[in-house]
This record gives structure tokens, C-alpha cells and sequence, in this order.
């Protein structure tokens, strides 16, 4: 086995190469280990399994008596297009640990991130997988909105977007406070105000409740008239997508 590991303090990350496989984690070196021998012989213990299909994988597991969330993308580890992309910019598992990272320095509350780890197979990523520490919260409902609309703006402050902000992808601790799941950050370098307005029409959209609260709190500008508007042609146009599919179907 060739492995190589950085001298860091243990909460910080740390990165290890254990022969095809590229690690990142923030636990002890050993943990590490027994985890990708644990996951490679498929011998993680599941306590619940939330989506499990050729798309993903996504469970809450137990590992050293301790609850952690497995997330494996299982469409994108097989897709060609994304095991090209995968030599340039790696996995979206080890980005998404990067991001998990990112996010306190962001003034944001996300999932504590454990392990992240990639294979490669000559330069492509074959085998992909992210873990993170079980979050105990619940599920952001329409009187959450306002805390939620408040996080989201919060981060488009810091020049991000989360993507698919939709009320289901936050979750509420029990002290009040949002914290985002099942996010990518994306930085836009065009037309940024347009961006961050369509995420808003998008959040609106998954609660229309949230439109009233902004409405009344912040200034509606021409980019989220605009967004509204896109949104708008987008949505009827996979409807009429739709009807012409069923159409064909009879």
C-alpha cells in the first residue's frame, strides 16, 4: 500500500493516498482507514436508508458508535461525461467536503464533514463517496421560511449560490438556526445578480409564503422580476414537454 499522509493538527483535514483511493477527513488517521476497509467490503452498518437507486445512495449509518450520514453519487461516479471532467476537477464527493469546509468561514451552518474519498482509475474517478456527521435537526416547514430566506440572502452576501434552494434541501436545530444540505456552491462570474435572483425565485417557488416576507422586507429589484419571469417560461415549458410526451405515448 502507498500511503502518504499531511502533518496536520487531527481537527483540521487531512489527506491520505491509499492506492487508487485519495482520502480526505477530518478523524484520526486509523479511523480513516477502517472506514474505506469498512466501506470497500461493504461492511458499514446502516441504522436507516433515505434513497437508494442508480442515482444514489444516501443512509444514515453507525461507525465507531457514531452516526454518520453516507452519501454515495452513484450516477455521477458511472456517467462518462462526469469521469472526464473528473481528471480535471476530481469528484463531486471530495468537492462537496470541501465546501462542507468552507461553510462556518462563511458565517453558515452545514453538516460537520467526516470523510471524503475518491478512486481513479488511469487519471478518471471510477469510485466516489462523502460522510459527514448526522445532523440532529428536523425539516425547515413554511414558518421556518423567513429564518431560511434570511440564510440564503446571508450567503449571497458572501458572492455565493447553493443551488436547488428549495425549503426541503435546510434543516432547523432545535436553538432556531438553518442549516443547509445537499448544497453546491457556485461563485457566478457573469450576471450575478441575475443568478441570485433565480435561486430566490426558486426558493419562492418551493414556498410561496417566503415571496410576501421578502417582498416586505427587501427591495424587489428587476433581476427577480426577471427571474420570475424566466422561471415562469421555464416551468410552462416542461409542461407543455410533458403533454407532448403523453401525447405521443397514446
Amino acid at each position: 500500500m502507498d500511503i502518504r499522509s499531511t502533518e496536520e493538527d487531527q481537527n483540521e483535514c487531512r489527506e491520505t493516498r491509499i492506492d487508487s483511493w485519495h482520502l480526505l477527513y477530518t478523524q484520526e488517521d486509523d479511523k480513516a482507514r477502517a472506514f474505506l476497509t469498512a466501506y470497500l467490503a461493504e461492511g458499514l452498518q446502516r441504522e436507516q436508508t433515505f434513497r437508494d437507486n442508480w442515482r444514489t445512495l444516501s443512509a444514515q449509518i453507525r461507525f465507531e458508535n457514531e452516526s454518520l450520514l453516507l452519501k454515495i453519487p452513484r450516477a455521477r461516479n458511472g456517467r462518462r461525461w462526469e469521469r472526464l471532467l473528473s481528471f480535471f476537477r476530481g469528484s463531486d464527493a471530495v468537492r462537496s467536503f470541501r465546501q462542507l469546509q468552507l461553510m462556518p468561514s462563511l458565517g453558515l451552518d452545514s453538516p460537520q464533514p467526516v470523510i471524503a474519498g475518491e478512486a481513479r482509475r488511469r487519471g478518471f474517478v471510477v469510485d466516489s463517496f462523502l460522510c459527514y456527521r448526522f445532523v440532529d435537526a428536523r425539516r425547515a416547514e413554511k414558518q421556518d421560511a423567513p429564518l431560511v430566506l434570511k440564510a440564503i440572502l446571508r450567503l449571497h452576501s458572501q458572492g455565493y449560490l447553493r443551488s436547488d434552494a428549495q425549503l426541503a434541501n435546510f434543516l432547523i436545530r432545535p436553538d432556531g438556526s438553518v442549516v443547509f444540505i445537499d448544497f453546491r456552491l457556485k461563485k457566478p462570474r457573469i450576471l450575478s445578480g441575475l443568478s441570485k435572483a433565480k435561486e430566490l425565485d426558486r426558493f419562492f417557488r418551493s414556498c410561496p409564503e417566503a415571496r410576501a416576507d421578502y417582498a416586505n422586507e427587501e427591495k424587489v429589484t428587476v433581476w427577480l422580476m426577471i427571474a420570475r419571469y424566466l422561471g415562469d417560461f421555464e416551468f410552462a415549458t416542461r409542461a407543455l414537454k410533458r403533454r407532448l410526451r403523453n401525447k405521443k405515448r397514446l
